[in-house]
């Protein structure tokens, strides 16, 4: 391990010992000391850039734990990251990232969420206010704030051009995912957005874990991104879905016409999820001929589950 990773994994490691409010603290200190007007606000900091591209990540994590001890090891040539404690890679590897960015000389707008854990929080207030605005004037926005190394995650954002120019530009693949902030931003903006992989996994548990390699490629694939100064706008085109509200209050959204391969069917599903009420990993199978049937059903059994809790999943 060289002198330099090692400095930058300390500096990843003591953003993973921070709670939302000391990151709150830090981050606007951070974004002034690099010579952005910084409006914090209940719920976000957020801070106009002068590249038409913003990129978000958010400030909590779902461990009641704060971490405060890591540990590293080798993986395939690469620095594996975890903590007994969760490392909360899940978004503090997103946070890292958008700092990197900036010390690269990068200028993007910023946002930082509370409460993306608890179903958007931050986010949802963020949209209520006049800055919004502001974001109907970028190409398109960016989260940092998936797990893998390769993904890009689109939600209900059915845009194919858009899809196509960042698939090409960054390599990676579309990929399915249930929620994250950028789903209330594109929708009130009305501008496309993505969420990239930071190069975290098991996340929401303590067997979490970050690959370091993992998430400083994804800070280069955003650069090349940001880089592109004949990328053109892109607007939010809303994919066909339904609606329907769980126990927590909060709609979830399922997609009848996601990006999945439908034409097979499948008789039923395996469901990974953390349950927080247990405080323990859990399985569910469930019944159906779709992915959307399948998750569907999941949900009305188990209205207690966030579809933040989604580990991962299994057909059969």
């Amino acid at each position: 391990m060289t002198e330099d990773m090692i400095k930058e994994i300390k500096k990843f490691g003591k953003l993973c010992y921070k709670t939302q409010g000391e990151m709150k603290s830090y981050l606007c200190g951070f974004l002034a000391s690099n010579h952005y007007k910084v409006i914090s606000e209940d719920g976000f900091i957020y801070a106009k850039g002068d590249i038409p591209v913003l990129v978000t990540a958010h400030m909590d994590t779902v461990h009641k734990k704060q971490c405060n001890m890591y540990t590293i090891h080798n993986y395939k040539g690469m620095h594996r990251i975890q903590s007994s404690d969760g490392i909360g890679g899940d978004d503090r590897c997103g946070i890292y990232m958008i700092k990197q960015l900036i010390l690269d000389g990068y200028r993007p707008s910023v946002l930082f969420c509370e409460d993306e854990e608890s179903g958007g929080i931050g986010s949802s207030k963020f949209v209520e206010t006049k800055y919004v605005e502001d974001l109907e004037n970028l190409n398109y926005l960016i989260e940092l704030d998936r797990r893998n190394a390769n993904d890009a995650v689109f939600y209900d954002c059915d845009n194919p051009e858009f899809t196509e120019y960042i698939t090409i530009m960054t390599g990676y693949a579309e990929n399915w995912g249930t929620f994250s902030d950028i789903c209330n931003l594109s929708e009130a903006c009305g501008i496309a957005s993505v969420n990239l992989s930071c190069g975290y996994y098991n996340e929401h548990t303590t067997k979490e874990y970050v690959i370091f390699e993992e998430m400083l490629n994804t800070i280069n694939v955003v650069e090349r991104l940001l880089e592109d100064e004949d990328c053109k706008q892109y607007v939010y085109i809303p994919a066909k879905k339904y609606k329907y509200r769980d126990d927590y209050g909060w709609f979830r959204d399922y997609y009848k016409d996601a990006n999945f391969d439908v034409a097979e069917t499948y008789t039923g599903m395996q469901i990974v999820y953390n349950d927080r009420e247990a405080k323990h990993e859990d399985y569910a199978w469930v019944d159906g001929e779709t992915i959307e049937e399948c998750f569907f059903a999941f949900f009305i059994e188990n209205p207690h589950v966030c579809y933040n809790d989604i580990m991962d999943y299994y057909l059969y």
